[in-house]
């Protein structure tokens, strides 16, 4: 079946090609423990598939006293194998569809009929750095599979309701009903924002079908005034396709007769540069840490001298920290051949949090906790003008090559390579020169 195109098709023939149900259904599992459900949903998002096919249809509501906004949003994504993939998006603000087809990447704004074409980026795909609303919602929709198995692994404490047969978009699912709250997540940074939740959980493939959720927090006009609004929202999901079937026209792109190329789809960036650490890391030794592991065992991180050392610090609660991990997982399996040492250092208030998002998705390289950000302070990055992910890299003799906060995996490779002639095979490939195109499943 062909991937349906949000710029050329009705809403309804849109939804109606997209919920094809599943190629193969298990008979329903039985769950009476919602923090258990809630884990095997967080395992059905986190599965090692390389291809997927993900659809959101969200209706949101918010308001306080002076003022009410409706709005609905559409994300569609579907990853097909190596760097083959579509994303389409309708929302108010701007409508996209972004495609690679192995080789070459478009980026297409449907509402003024223009698009960006250019090679593909090592670091695919290219998410526009300035978030405006049409490029967020490209970005949100890259990474549902990401955000939705966070969401179904975030909570300490859930209630079971009554199950449910509820209809996606013409199709009926029997669902189990979960209810939660923000103060039931085992991590929640903003203090001031409170919601309350219900999942409808497709008793079959094991995911989400609806979620429902109210919520209060508040705008920030200025460090002193806060705002408070309400919001309600709805968002129902009727594709969730795990290695589903494609063909190479589902990663194609021929941009309609009358549409216009340009340079770039970003806006301007007037905003004031990204502000570095005080103290220039690179150069300088490394601050001696002292690592702990899941045993509580102890290792010092001057033990890794001798090799170069690649780190990372980053969290489960942080959502750039989780978009980067295919990326470093991909360095390890280079690097790990070539005598690198790649560890990382989880910020989490409960490390078993860490461990288990590690384990779901199978990444086998050491982790460390810093449950007491004593290793954090070591870094100048820490210090309130940097974040997570931070990536650090170490030379043989413990010396910093490479410090940055975000994952900038090209500039990290050539970082890398930097090191001698025997990492050269690491470093970034010819932007010129386009990555050989994988084939798609045909069926």
């Amino acid at each position: 079946m062909r991937f349906a195109h949000l710029a050329f098709l009705p809403v309804l023939a849109l939804t109606q090609a997209l919920a094809q149900p599943p190629a193969q259904e298990l008979p329903p599992q039985e769950f009476k423990d919602p923090l258990v459900l809630l884990q095997a949903v967080a395992r059905s998002y986190a599965a090692d598939v390389d291809s997927f096919r993900l659809q959101a249809i969200a209706e949101t509501e918010q308001n306080n006293d002076l003022q009410r906004e409706w709005r609905k949003t559409y994300r569609t994504v579907l990853k097909g194998p190596g760097a083959l993939y579509r994303i389409e998006t309708r929302a108010p603000y701007g409508s996209f569809i972004q495609v690679s087809d192995g080789a070459t990447e478009w980026i297409y704004l449907v509402e003024v009929k223009m698009y960006v074409k250019h090679p593909l980026p090592q670091d695919w795909p290219h998410l526009p750095k300035v978030v405006t609303g049409g490029a967020m919602e490209l970005r949100s929709a890259w990474d549902m599979r990401m955000q939705l198995e966070s969401e179904a692994a975030g909570y300490d404490h859930a209630e079971m309701l009554p199950q449910e047969t509820i209809a996606v978009e013409s199709r009926s699912y029997p669902c189990y009903v979960v209810h939660v709250t923000s103060a039931d997540k085992s991590h929640q940074q903003n203090k001031d924002f409170h919601s309350d939740s219900t999942y409808w959980i497709d008793k079959t493939a094991l995911v989400f079908r609806k979620k429902v959720e109210h919520s209060d927090t508040f705008i920030i006009v200025t460090p002193s005034v806060h705002v408070p609004f309400h919001m309600d929202s709805t968002t129902v999901y009727p594709v969730a396709d795990f290695n589903p079937r494609t063909t190479a026209a589902d990663f194609s792109f021929t941009p309609p007769p009358d549409a216009k190329e340009v340079a770039t789809l970003e806006p301007e960036y007037t905003g004031h540069a990204v502000q570095h650490p005080e103290a220039e890391m690179v150069g300088q030794p490394a601050p001696a840490l002292t690592l702990v592991a899941d045993d509580a065992g102890k290792v010092e991180l001057s033990s890794f001298r001798g090799k170069p050392l690649l780190l990372e610090f980053w969290a489960t609660w942080c959502g750039p920290c989780l978009a980067a991990m295919p990326a470093f997982n991909r360095l390890y399996a280079e690097l790990r051949e070539k005598g690198v040492s790649v560890v990382t250092i989880d910020q989490d208030a409960v490390p078993a949090d860490a461990t288990a998002y590690l384990a779901r998705h199978g990444y086998a390289w050491p982790n460390y906790h810093d449950t007491d950000k004593q290793i954090g302070k070591a870094y100048k990055a820490f210090k309130g003008v940097g974040g997570i992910p931070t990536v650090v890299l170490m030379d043989a003799q413990g010396k910093i090559a490479y410090e940055e906060t975000g994952m900038d995996e090209p500039a990290l490779r050539k970082a890398i390579a930097a090191l001698g002639p025997e990492y050269a095979s690491v470093a970034p490939r010819d932007a010129e020169k386009p990555a050989p195109a994988a084939k798609a499943n045909e069926h």
